[in-house]
């Protein structure tokens, strides 16, 4: 099939045009609004862009499952560090701007090692915690700061000896909030991008394919608290003059609201939340109060109301109204790849003596697997036999109370994320896809371990030659498991069987050598499980691949696989191949209910 057939769908092509039309409408009017407005609006607009680059920061780390409730706090760190190495020491505002860009990093690198590992409502407690304390010390360290009665005296921003006025320096802000905006774009379509917004919801599967998932986070956190800074430093300088009150708690919520309502799907939700809250803002001000005569908390009465109402109408933000989702056209012109013909060396997978206890419940005891090299070996047992489980163990989400796993006669890796390095890739018996993502990208998690390129290289494009070939190699698996014509479809948008294919593509992304299937055939339909079990066999014979699967569907084990084991309470129960074991009394007995 033809690459084009499947990537330039209309759907895929009104997506993207409805996505340029809204970017375009939005930078279109900023652009109009500083050539011919008054300066009054000019600042708005300013205000305007300034929020947008912290927002689309804030956007991010809120899509990887990070609330923050004290982001205002990085926005005032960036704008009194800037002016106060300008007053105090008479650092340029061209240098103090990135290196209160970097203090703001640091800081946020800091905070995030202590906080990051929260979990619940911990984290975002922790997040208020600070932001709060950040803001005391502003009001507090009077001599340095102004205290409640502010920073005065910092001078503008000069290019080449000449100070900008107001609408030169939003002119400057905006064109940051391009920078950025399109930045992030690329960010969140990128091998990290992918990860971190897996681990919102499936931290476990991003990590069994190699994500260090403290480290993600630490850097999205950092990244988000650099653009709080860069946007402090550009609104102080602008202004030239700070209050502490800019940036209190009631700041961080304005952030946290206008983050909520555009979406953090895509980062053109960032702005659409930021222009949309400006604007109720702004009408509220001029109808209530202008034109009504009504007091101000009527105001702030009617934008709460108004706020509701969008988010129920729209509980994903503003880009569900515009149209726009996480999904994105990045196979235009990929060529799909040719299966690889590379013979992979023998890989066996064995656990020895695997006890596994949960507090008082021993969930496995003493059990011996060996799964040979080039091989389908099947687990079969009764529901609460432990297959699951002792899947787990041989792939390192759990480790073993007692007993050890062993891959080609190596012991397996004590972290999760090490054992992809192994050659080892699995599936899981919950699906553990990024619903908000496309199959293609889904499908790309899978090759995170083998990628070099980070949030730098993704933001500024340098990793357009390994994206073009990590794509093409996805297209390769869809296009083995059956699924390539929907390469661009939403994962919320597919029944459960199709979920199920899609997890087997992206463990064949990896390029594993043992390949674990729990329970692949749920929910697929007769002519799928039947294409499945061609696959297996296709990746044992063609692929030199060593499959274990876990399944109840016994039809499709007998049918294709080469060994059985048969775990009862804990314990193996039985052995050997498929018709040996479908003799077995006490198979029959346990597992099927019958005499023996």
């Amino acid at each position: 099939m033809n690459i084009d057939e499947t990537s330039r769908s209309p759907t895929a092509f009104a997506r993207l045009k409805r996505e340029h039309v809204v970017v375009v409408v939005i930078f279109a009017a900023v652009l109009l609004s500083l050539m011919f407005s008054s300066t009054y609006y000019v600042g708005l607009v300013a205000v305007a862009g300034v929020n947008s680059i912290v927002v689309l920061g804030l956007a991010f780390l809120l899509a990887t499952g990070q609330l923050s409730l004290g982001h205002a706090a990085f926005l005032g760190l960036g704008a009194y560090a800037s002016s106060l190495m300008t007053l105090k020491l008479g650092v340029p505002p061209l240098v103090a701007i990135p290196l209160a860009t970097a203090l703001c990093a640091v800081i946020g690198w800091f905070l995030g090692v202590l906080t990051l590992g929260m979990r619940g409502h911990y984290l975002p407690l922790a997040t208020l915690a600070y932001g709060m304390a950040i803001s005391a010390c502003f009001v507090a360290e009077i001599d340095l700061t102004g205290g409640a009665s502010g920073l005065t005296g910092i001078p503008s921003l000069g290019l080449w000896g000449v100070s900008m006025e107001a609408r030169g320096m939003a002119t400057l802000i905006w064109a940051v909030v391009v920078l950025v905006f399109f930045a992030y774009r690329r960010i969140y379509r990128s091998r990290v991008g992918r990860v971190a917004r897996a681990l919102k919801s499936n931290s476990t599967m991003a990590s069994a394919f190699g994500a260090d998932v403290a480290r993600v986070k630490t850097q999205v956190f950092v990244l988000s608290a650099a653009l709080g800074g860069l946007a402090g430093s550009l609104y102080a300088y602008y202004m030239q003059f700070l209050s502490p009150s800019s940036f209190s708690l009631g700041a961080s919520v304005n952030l946290l609201i206008m983050t909520v309502l555009g979406g953090v799907a895509h980062p053109l939700g960032a702005l659409l939340g930021v222009m949309f809250f400006n604007l109720l803002e702004l009408t509220g001000q001029h109808v209530i109060a202008n034109v009504l005569g009504l007091p101000g908390q009527v105001e702030s009465m009617v934008l709460g109301a108004v706020l509701i109402v969008a988010l129920l109408k729209w509980p994903d933000g503003l880009l569900t109204w515009a149209g726009i989702t996480s999904s994105y056209d990045v196979a235009h012109d990929v060529p799909v790849a040719t299966v690889r013909d590379t013979v992979r060396e023998p890989a066996t997978l064995s656990a020895k003596g695997v006890t596994k206890r949960f507090g008082g419940l021993t969930a496995l005891c003493e059990v011996d697997v060996n799964v040979p090299a080039h091989t389908i070996t099947g687990l079969i047992g009764p529901n609460g036999a432990g297959k699951s489980t002792l899947f787990n163990v041989m792939t390192g989400v759990f480790p073993a109370s007692s007993g050890g796993v062993t891959v080609s006669g190596q012991p397996l890796p004590n972290k999760l994320r090490k054992v992809i390095s192994c050659g080892i890739a699995r599936t899981f018996q919950h699906v553990q896809l990024v619903q908000e993502l496309d199959v293609l990208q889904n499908v790309l998690i899978g090759g995170y371990s083998r990628g070099k390129s980070g949030l730098l290289a993704a933001a500024i494009g340098a990793d357009r030659h390994e994206e073009a070939g990590m794509v093409a190699e996805a297209l390769a698996a869809l296009r083995r498991v059956g699924l390539l014509e929907i390469a661009n479809t939403r994962i919320s948008d597919l029944p459960l069987g199709s979920q199920r294919l899609v997890e087997i593509a992206r463990a064949l992304m990896a390029r594993p050598s043992i390949l674990l299937l729990d329970e692949p055939a749920a929910g697929l339909r007769s002519p799928e499980k039947q294409r499945l079990s061609q696959l297996l066999q296709s990746l044992r014979d063609d692929d030199g691949m060593t499959v274990l699967i876990v399944e109840h569907d016994m039809e499709l084990v007998m049918g294709c696989a080469d060994y059985l084991f048969v775990l009862n309470y804990g314990s193996v129960l039985a052995e050997g191949m498929p018709h040996e074991v479908q003799q077995n009394s006490d198979v029959i007995h346990a597992y099927l209910g019958a005499e023996a």
